[in-house]
């Protein structure tokens, strides 16, 4: 049997003592001019199955049998009265966590309908109802994280390289995130430290900014300028020329140079806000209720399968796009070129070397056989066959007689 919480602490809106008046409730032992959290409890769920209260009167627990879809649960109400203070404690006891989720819910909906909070300032001070849309939040947000930054990290690496996040992304935002990485040691060290981390210590609010804000990058800077000194006299450029030019050099989002084939930028902009302010409140355990759980969810779940498509697209187009890139602008023809004739060199040596070798055996098995004498080895072969024949013809004789 599994038991969750959540607490609530009732703060009275006014110092008057409660007066009982029993012409409030119905039920005179639960009515009060201002009602105490017990009466309340009562108006809404009705009387508890099960009353206990300690001799000071500080500790009350009211037991209800609540009814949820058709099922029945065990709930406990805790009350602790200090002055003009409640604090609420309510216990349900059930088979699965999503069930006693959903009585909570149930429980705490009906309190927020009553009038309970006429008289009182109502404040959850445990929130197992957030707790748990958080934890089932977390591991979608933590998958959808980790793709993007896998994106990002194809998407500027296979682009810029080593210089993944200097060419493109402002300076002010470069040094929020060293700032952030606080990187030791020497230069280099520095350095090699933010090319690892620079991703990993961005949040969702600078990932949009870096997608999303047109900017002109430091490559744009340098070719706009080159541009702008071949020519120096615009008004001698068509309009075709202008027009083209004015396109090139307008500032541009990162996500219009890089991304834009991939994905649809409406959706996602929009998705990736709506994300933002969810994991905000996941990441800071805040409220987070079924409703915005579910707008998360579906949000979540539609970015994370355009990302991961982004990506099969990344590696399966971009990466053959930029190795023909390279083959195109380096010597790489010349190169194959050179490592034909090395080859070929390589194996006529080889071809050479062999040859060599079985010449010089083939030589030492010709000298091998000059010095044998032969004239021996002939007559030896005649005596055998000789002996041979003798052999035979005594048998034949033996089987004539």
């Amino acid at each position: 049997m599994i038991n969750l919480c959540n607490s609530y602490i009732f703060i009275g809106k006014t110092k008057k003592e409660f007066s009982i008046s029993s012409k409030n409730s119905k039920n005179s032992a639960y009515s009060n001019s201002i009602l105490s959290i017990s009466s309340h409890i009562y108006n809404i769920f009705g009387p508890p199955i099960k009353h206990n209260q300690t001799n000071t009167g500080l500790k009350t627990i009211n037991t209800y049998e609540i009814t949820v879809e058709n099922q029945k649960y065990n709930v406990n109400f805790i009350i602790y009265n200090i002055n003009h203070c409640y604090y609420l404690d309510i216990h349900v006891y059930g088979k699965t966590t999503h069930q006693i989720v959903t009585v909570l819910e149930n429980i705490q909906d009906k309190i927020i309908g009553s009038d309970i909070e006429k008289q009182y300032i109502m404040i959850i001070s445990y929130d197992s109802i957030s707790e748990y849309y958080c934890n089932k939040a977390y591991p979608k947000l933590n998958k959808l994280e980790r793709n993007l930054r896998k994106l990002l990290l194809n998407t500027y690496t296979i682009n810029f390289e080593i210089e993944y996040y200097q060419k493109t992304i402002s300076p002010d935002l470069q040094n929020k995130i060293k700032g952030v990485i606080q990187a030791k040691g020497n230069e280099e060290k520095k350095e090699t430290e933010r090319l690892k981390k620079f991703f990993y210590s961005m949040e969702l609010s600078d990932i949009q900014t870096l997608l999303f804000t047109k900017k002109w990058t430091k490559v744009e800077e340098e070719n706009k300028e080159v541009f702008l000194s071949k020519h120096e006299k615009l008004t001698e450029l068509s309009e075709e020329e202008l027009r083209t030019a004015f396109y090139k050099f307008s500032p541009h989002s990162d996500w219009e140079r890089l991304f834009a084939d991939k994905i649809d930028k409406c959706n996602t902009e929009e998705m990736l806000e709506k994300v933002r302010k969810a994991r905000n409140d996941i990441a800071h355990c805040k409220f987070f209720y079924k409703e915005q759980y579910n707008l998360f969810n579906q949000s979540v779940r539609n970015l994370n399968r355009s990302i991961i498509n982004a990506i099969n697209l990344t590696e399966e187009k971009d990466f053959t796009q930029k190795q023909i890139q390279y083959f195109d602008t380096t010597n790489i023809r010349e190169s194959f070129i050179q490592m034909q004739k090395q080859l070929e060199e390589n194996v006529f040596n080889i071809c050479q070397t062999i040859f060599l070798a079985v010449n010089e055996c083939t030589n030492k098995i010709r000298k091998n056989f000059s010095n044998l004498d032969f004239s021996k080895f002939e007559e030896t072969i005649n005596k055998k066959l000789i002996d041979k024949d003798n052999e035979l013809e005594n048998s034949d004789e033996l089987v004539i007689k």
